[in-house]
Formats: structure tokens, C-alpha cells, sequence
């Protein structure tokens, strides 16, 4: 059980993290962006392992912190708690204190991922790279390593319970 929750965990921050918008893409500051280039025998080193542990920490906190944000956003605005007006033009058109709080709202949620990856050292490409590589066998004992790093305490306790029960 704690595999699947690590693995949907993995894959939740893969998918949510993978399509946001990259720092410099509007503004002409392509430069500045470190690139990444994985290697070629598709091997995770130890520090990739401990930046990406790092970041998995710092993007949980971000998205509580974002989690609060929407919750005042919906109560101050009064729109639906599944947010469907945000994708709706004509309500946008008609709300405009609402689409400029929502673009500062979702810029904030940017600069918070943005933060996350350069405390840990990394960037958005290989943070995705490593998520998606911890599923090869080549990184099994890394991903073990992961796993055990990421999975809560009370998680790890409730399975060492269920296993000393059978």
C-alpha cells in the first residue's frame, strides 16, 4: 500500500509540476535557464536523489500553502469551490477584479514552484526527469530510498503494524 501511495505521489507531482509555465518564457530570459541533460545510462546519482527529496518537501509545502490561498480566493470572491469560472471568459470578462486576483493568484503559485526547485538546487526538467527515471529498474534502490524518505511517519507505522499483524 505505502508503494502505491509513493507512486501516486510520484506521479501527482510529475503530471501537476510538468505544465507550468517555464521562468524567462515570456520574458525573453531564456539564458538564464540551466538547462538539463540526463544521463545517458538513465542512472540517478545520489545528489539528484537529495535535490529531488528536497524539492518533493518544499513543492508539498507550496501546494498546502496554495491549498490556503484558493480557500480564501473562493471565500473572499464567493465563486465555485471547484474554481469552473476561472476557465470561463464571459465570467472572467464580467469579473475583472476576479481575473486580476486570479492571475496573481496563479503567478504566486508559479514563483512558489519556481522557489521550491532553486532551495533544492534543481530545475523543473530534471525534477520531472528523476520522477519519471525512479520507475526504471536501473533506480530501484533509489526509489526505495524515495519512498522511505517520503512516505509519512504515520504512514510507515500503520504498515509496520499491518505487517507484524499477519
Amino acid at each position: 500500500m505505502k508503494k502505491v501511495y509513493f507512486l501516486f505521489f510520484v506521479f501527482t507531482l510529475f503530471l501537476g509540476f510538468g505544465c507550468q509555465e517555464k521562468p524567462g518564457a515570456n520574458t525573453g530570459k531564456a539564458s538564464e535557464i540551466k538547462t538539463f541533460t540526463p544521463p545517458a545510462d538513465g542512472k540517478i546519482m545520489e545528489n539528484q536523489k537529495q535535490a529531488y527529496i528536497k524539492a518533493s518537501f518544499a513543492l508539498k509545502k507550496a501546494m498546502d500553502n496554495y491549498s490556503e490561498n484558493i480557500k480564501v480566493f473562493i471565500d473572499k470572491y464567493k465563486v465555485n469551490p471547484d474554481l469552473s469560472q476561472m476557465s470561463d471568459t464571459t465570467f472572467l470578462k464580467a469579473h475583472p477584479d476576479i481575473r486580476k486576483a486570479w492571475k496573481v493568484l496563479t503567478l504566486k503559485w508559479i514563483d512558489m514552484q519556481n522557489m521550491a526547485y532553486e532551495s533544492a538546487g534543481i530545475t523543473e526538467e530534471e525534477f520531472n526527469w528523476i520522477g519519471g527515471a525512479l520507475t526504471d529498474k536501473i533506480n530501484s534502490d533509489i526509489q526505495k530510498d524515495v519512498e522511505k524518505a517520503l512516505t509519512p511517519k504515520s504512514e510507515e507505522k500503520k504498515e509496520s503494524k499491518e505487517e507484524k499483524e499477519k
